[in-house]
């Protein structure tokens, strides 16, 4: 697929209400510029490589990948292997990666997003090779709800206390 497509970065365990600033920003970005939306994710999670365990997951993959297309209409989802090779993927080759393989016309991320061989990449690096590229990088401040930082971290630590309605609030779904 050649389609220019505006890709929201990131896990995305949970499909929460922080990831839904990023998904909305991504579908605003796409129709604005005429582009296709997506997400650019990972078959599992990053931290099962780099520190030698992953935590406990809100959702499967398939779920993951139905809550993107059913709620937030996700064009393409682009699930990647987190493999040795892609961890120590220099950053700025990630980048190229996602602008010639996927055809990126643009790029929307987390503030703490970060990326390439030992998450030398982040939001603001990703901003600048975006300029000097001309695509658009759009970076969405960290959301809160009740003064409290929405996080898949936060979630699970709800789920694991058994307080579904709290968890459910977080989720937004």
């Amino acid at each position: 697929m050649n389609e220019r497509t505006v890709f929201a970065l990131g896990f995305f365990d949970g499909v929460h209400r922080g990831h839904a600033a990023l998904l909305n920003a991504s579908r605003d970005l796409a129709k604005e510029l005429g582009c296709s939306c997506g997400v650019v994710t990972f078959e599992n999670h990053p931290d099962a490589l780099v520190l030698g365990a992953a935590p406990g997951l809100i959702n499967t993959v398939a779920d993951r990948d139905l809550l993107l297309r059913r709620l937030f209409h996700m064009d393409r989802i682009i699930s990647l292997p987190f493999d040795r090779t892609l961890m120590r993927c220099p950053w700025q080759d990630f980048f190229r990666l996602l602008t010639t393989e996927y055809h990126a016309g643009g790029l929307v991320c987390g503030a703490d997003f970060r990326f390439g061989h030992r998450g030398e990449g982040n939001a603001q690096r990703l901003q600048t090779i975006c300029a000097e590229a001309g695509i658009p990088c759009i970076v969405v401040p960290e959301q809160t709800l009740d003064g409290i930082t929405v996080s898949s971290t936060h979630i699970r630590s709800l789920l694991e206390k058994g307080e579904m309605g709290e968890a459910v609030k977080f989720l937004g779904h």
